[in-house]
């Protein structure tokens, strides 16, 4: 209610500062004289043409800015402002999309350009054909033109044009509005339905005396006559664009008429007669608005009274009657006589004419109806227009149902019955709805046609009178002339069977339910088979003989061809653009045409025609395969555009076989399977598929190798502590890997081995490079000192003996160096990485390859269709698949195997690496010499504890345990060797024992580290050797001599030298070389009797760090034989 009057007050205000502009001589009026404002219609003159004149002091030209107001009525509303200028959309502007990328197409030289200034409803239609109504689809989008021959259709002829008979007089839009409404006062007053406030002066005091007198008489009073429908005249009028000035004097001119008097039918050519007998000058606001209004309804006269077949001379008389009415200005004294004469004739003539005898059953006085039933049919369409909101075209007022029940009362004079009401209000909403893609427009205009079908003839008067409104329309070059009715049903499925013969185009997927209801139109208004629109070229016995699914196999077809063409002609447009091959770019469209069609179309589509889905998938796989099958024939090797191709091609069959299988599994029509030609395309691509996999072997191996040769066994950060080779090796194989399964190519188990293969290859590679890259850790153990017996040195300057040593080869010493405890670290958290990321890529590959799997039962779907086989287990082949893919990853089990010996490898030689031989002149060579005292292992933690440390950043958590345990044996070993092994210089005492006991202890507890370390019970135990030893140099000489004897007795030995293995405190070996280190004279004697080992005294054990283990030559003849103690004594 409120937006009608408040765009009221908007055209008061407009015409207020209008008549200031004007009053204040603020323009110019020609020949300096003033502006008579009486003959202005301030309602058609341009506020921006005054303005302008104001501006730049032109002088005011009325009829100027009569037309600049009526051209601009033609364009959009625009805003001025200073830094730019803005205008409203008539449309949605984000339903249309973006702009298209073709140049705008040329005007034709035979193209008439319309520069009529009215606000015709007509001229509007020419612009709303062929509009997506604001259900455009992707293709508008994308810039690509329609299908050939809708656009053919539409440009030949207007669908929205009933083609009713035309009016001669050539009466506007604008005057047929402003008609329809004095039409409807004239009916309401009529029938009293409506009162003006002077008759209700008139009625209030007639019925007031009537009530004294009925007082006096003792009778009721008569009730005041309510005013039912006034209320609604007022939104009515503002919707019809009325203004306060012409509904003031078509109201007056209505009041002084005497139609309420007349006891029998009105009709218009009689409202407008007593409309200009009753209108004077000084009724109307302007003399230009009164001459505009009587020449109106002159035309409107002529236009009724001159459509009755007449002779020449009557109608001749009647064109210089309406013309001296038009050319009369005004009704003063010297005329008043003859414009009443010319008014009676013409009044005598209407009456004539409407007395005439009734036809198809109705009643006298119903002459019109039929004569110039056009001309009536364009007055009620003016009527129900005005129930849409004016501001918001896709509105319906809420007042509309009641303002549809006050027109009820035009239907009589105008002709209207109630079939013709649901028709033309069809008509309406299914025009409005075209104009603004409101869906509540289409869903009421389904409602009012199917009430114009159930609705029931009167005996078939009715029928025969709604059969006599011809209309003339064109169908597909020829012209039929149907009745109203008809023509309406036969102009809504003409609409229809535009927007569904390419409804891909024309429907976005969002507006699935404007497609539900316009599919339910075109049922509705069905009024052609399919055969006369065109020949079904595919699957045409699909649709059998019922008309209606017919008519959607047409529709398919149509669209689905359209949506291909369109991609075609995409897909040319954009290859050069995007470098792409067009067959890939074509495969990628008609993927989203299916799945559009499967989830917006289809659920609609297949309450009309069950074949819809199974029509539509199959077209699209045969339309292209038709374009893909010479490519294929012309194969030769895997290119990336070839690439692209196939596997787009695959993605398109897959998804349409999904699709199709979903829906109707494998109950295909045999009608439709010799339309049914699979692509093959694992025939075509599999070897291509190997030979690119067998190329992306050499390609990762060639980077492996690569990688590794270059790798300087530095961690990559703080957080990736593995080497970066490893790293960029999974790389190349994570990306060969994403290659192979993202190619969309069709592949089977073979190609997976493969794969498999490859990449096993290249990372047996990194890790023989790995292993090639170790020495023998053997070579880390120094020399083992001459085996000597305590003594003293009786002269100190005596030159001593040394040693034959043997020196390593610089190469190994290079090697050596070169494996330092920091880069064994790197290699064993890459070892470990390799592992844990071959884990992930078996799990990758088994997803994507379950992936893959999971099309296998619809690779062969359209080739069981063709051949009429039924379809397979496909669980049973999965499972069988599936059987075989776990073995085949049982080639990563051998690339695991590898990394956990190398692993094991490196960890028995870390410790060795970093006691052995980093620390050997601070730990082997030093610890003890020359007396305990003096060279305490206290000296050695620190350093030791540096080294620890080191390791533990560089080293992962996971393997932080075993690189320390292997150290800590390795520090045991060490401890052992300069008990056992330490040479000439250690020699140790009982009473040495406490003190050597308290530097294993020390040693035990840096390796626990208050239980941040190894666990207890793991150091004690690796440290038990360590202590029986110490125990047993606790002992006297005597009886470890006696536990030696006893030894040597129960087995016969060989004497090796300690190299780091693990050997029994008890045995013949450890008590010999405790004999040897103990500082006793027994002892001493002992082993020179039975042994005839020399003096410690006699030899130098100093050692350089090139020396590699060698066994004692003093003792070498000695062991060999095996002799045992008591067979040397003698």
């Amino acid at each position: 209610m409120g937006t009608p009057f408040l765009l009221e007050r908007y055209r008061r205000d407009r015409r207020n500062l209008l008549e200031f502009l004007f009053s204040e001589g603020l323009i110019r009026a020609p020949s300096r004289t003033s502006i008579d404002l009486a003959g202005l219609d301030l309602d058609s003159i341009s506020a921006d043409y005054v303005l302008d004149c104001l501006e730049s002091g032109e002088e005011f030209d009325p009829s100027e800015a009569t037309r600049r107001y009526f051209d601009g009525l033609k364009y959009p509303i625009m805003l001025n402002s200073s830094s730019t200028n803005s205008y409203y959309f008539v449309s949605e502007p984000e339903i249309s999309g973006s702009p298209p990328r073709r140049a705008a197409p040329r005007l034709s030289s035979g193209m008439k350009i319309t520069t009529n200034g009215t606000s015709s409803q007509v001229a509007k239609h020419d612009n709303l054909i062929g509009r997506d109504v604001g259900i455009s689809g992707e293709s508008r989008t994308k810039g690509v033109a329609t299908a050939d021959e809708p656009s053919r259709l539409l440009e030949d002829k207007d669908i929205l044009s009933l083609g009713l008979p035309g009016l001669s007089t050539g009466i506007s839009d604008d005057e047929i509005r402003e008609t329809a409404y004095e039409v409807l006062l004239a009916c309401l007053f009529c029938g009293g339905k409506v009162h003006f406030p002077e008759e209700m002066k008139k009625e209030k005091k007639t019925n007031f005396l009537k009530g004294l007198r009925s007082k006096r008489e003792g009778l009721s009073s008569f009730p005041v006559p309510e005013d039912s429908h006034s209320d609604f005249l007022d939104i009515i009028r503002v919707q019809m664009e009325i203004s306060e000035a012409t509904n003031a004097f078509i109201r007056k001119g209505s009041r002084l008429s005497n139609l309420r008097e007349m006891n029998e039918q009105i009709d218009v050519p009689c409202i407008s007669l007593n409309l200009i007998s009753v209108l004077y000058k000084l009724d109307f606001p302007s003399e230009r608005l009164r001459m505009q209004w009587q020449r109106r309804q002159a035309n409107i006269l002529e236009e009724l009274l001159g459509s009755v077949n007449m002779d020449s001379k009557m109608r001749e008389t009647l064109q210089i009657l309406l013309r001296k009415l038009r050319s009369i200005e005004e009704k003063v004294s010297d005329v008043y006589d003859g414009f009443f004469e010319i008014l009676s004739l013409i009044k005598r003539y209407a009456s004539k004419l409407s007395s005439m005898p009734g036809k198809y059953g109705f009643q006298s006085k119903a002459y019109y109806r039929t004569a110039s039933y056009q001309f009536n049919i364009k007055l009620y369409e003016k009527l129900l227009y005005s129930v849409f909101d004016i501001l918001e075209d896709g509105k319906i007022l809420e007042e509309a149902d009641e303002m549809l029940e006050v027109y009820e009362f035009t239907w009589s004079t105008l002709g209207i019955t109630q079939k013709l009401h649901n028709v033309l209000y069809a008509w309406v909403l299914f025009q409005q709805f075209i104009k603004t893609g409101e869906f509540l427009l289409l869903k009421l205009a389904v409602l009012e046609m199917q009430k114009v079908l159930s609705h029931k003839n009167d005996e078939g008067t009715e029928e025969a009178y709604i059969s006599s409104l011809i209309c003339s329309v064109e169908s597909y070059g020829s012209k039929r002339f149907l009745c109203l009715v008809d023509a309406i049903f036969f102009k809504i499925y003409l609409w229809c069977c535009y927007q569904l013969e390419d409804y891909h185009l024309h429907f976005a997927q969002e507006k699935s339910a404007i497609f539900g209801s316009v599919v339910n139109l075109a049922v509705l208004t069905q009024t052609t088979s399919a055969d006369e629109c065109a020949e079904n070229k595919y699957f045409g016995s699909m649709a059998g003989n019922i008309p209606e699914w017919k008519l959607f196999h047409f529709f398919i077809v149509k669209s689905i061809q359209a949506a291909f063409k369109r991609a075609c002609s995409l897909a040319e447009n954009q290859s050069s653009v995007e470098l792409k091959h067009p067959l890939a770019i074509v495969a990628h469209e008609l993927k989203q045409v299916a799945e559009k069609e499967y989830t917006a179309f289809y659920p609609v589509l297949c309450q009309k025609y069950p074949k819809s889905g199974k029509l539509a998938f199959i077209l699209l796989h045969l339309l292209y395969g038709e374009r893909l099958k010479p490519f294929l024939e012309g194969l030769t090797h895997l290119s990336e555009s070839v690439k692209e191709v196939l596997a787009a091609s695959n993605t398109l069959e897959l998804c349409l076989a999904h699709k199709l299988s979903s829906i109707y599994g494998d109950n295909v029509d045999s009608s439709a399977t010799k339309y049914v030609h699979p692509y093959q395309i694992s025939h075509y691509c599999a070897p291509l598929v190997l030979q690119w996999i067998h190329a992306q072997h050499d390609n990762i191996l060639e980077w492996t190798k690569r990688a590794v040769e270059i790798e300087d066994w530095e961690p990559l950060s703080s957080q990736q502590r593995q080497a970066k080779s490893a790293v960029e090796v999974f790389r190349i194989v994570e990306e060969t890997v994403d290659q192979f399964f993202s190619s969309n190519l069709p592949m089977d188990i073979i190609h997976l081995r493969s794969l498999l293969i490859g990449i096993v290859r290249s990372l047996e590679a990194y890790l023989l490079h790995i292993v090639n890259q170790q020495v023998d850790v053997t070579m880390l153990y120094p020399s083992t000192p001459a085996l000597t017996r305590y003594a003293e040195s009786i002269y100190p300057f005596m030159k001593k003996k040394f040693v034959q040593l043997t020196t390593l080869e610089e190469k190994m010493t290079f090697q050596l160096n070169t494996l330092t405890g920091p880069k064994l670290c790197v290699k064993l958290n890459t070892l470990h990485y390799i592992r844990d990321q071959l884990d992930t890529l078996e799990d990758t590959i088994k997803h994507s390859w379950n992936l893959v799997q999971s099309g296998f039962g619809l690779a062969d779907y359209f080739s069981r269709i063709s051949n009429g086989k039924s379809s397979v287990d496909v669980n049973v082949n999965l499972s069988a698949c599936n059987g075989s893919v776990d073995e085949l990853f049982a080639l990563f089990d051998n690339v695991r195997r590898g990394a956990v010996t190398t692993s094991k490898m490196m960890l028995d030689f870390i410790g060795p690496r970093v006691i052995f031989w980093d620390m050997r002149d601070s730990f082997l060579f030093s610890l003890y010499r020359s007396s305990v005292n003096s060279a305490r292992l206290e000296i050695f933690i620190p350093l030791l504890d540096q080294v620890l440390d080191r390791i533990c950043d560089l080293i992962i958590d996971e393997l932080r345990d075993q690189v320390v345990l292997k150290i800590f044996q390795a520090s045991m070993d060490g401890f052992i060797w300069v008990l056992l092994d330490g040479g000439p210089s250690r020699a140790f005492s009982e009473a040495d024992v406490p003190l050597m006991q308290e530097d294993l202890a020390m040693l035990k507890e840096l390796f626990i580290a208050n239980g941040q370390g190894l666990p207890f019970d793991v150091v004690e135990k690796e440290a038990r050797l360590a202590r029986q030893i110490l125990d047993l140099f606790a002992l006297k000489a005597d009886t470890i001599i006696e536990m030696l004897v006893s030894a040597s007795e129960q087995t016969a030995y060989h004497l090796k030298p300690t190299t780091g293995g693990r050997s029994c405190a008890n045995d013949a070996q450890t008590l010999l070389r405790v004999l040897c280190h103990k500082k006793d004279g027994s002892a001493s004697e002992f082993l020179k009797m039975h042994y005839q080992l020399p003096k410690s005294s006699d030899y130098d054990d100093i050692p350089s760090k090139e020396e590699r283990t060698s066994t004692s030559p003093i003792l070498s003849d000695i062991f060999r034989d095996g002799r045992s103690i008591g067979g040397g004594i003698s």
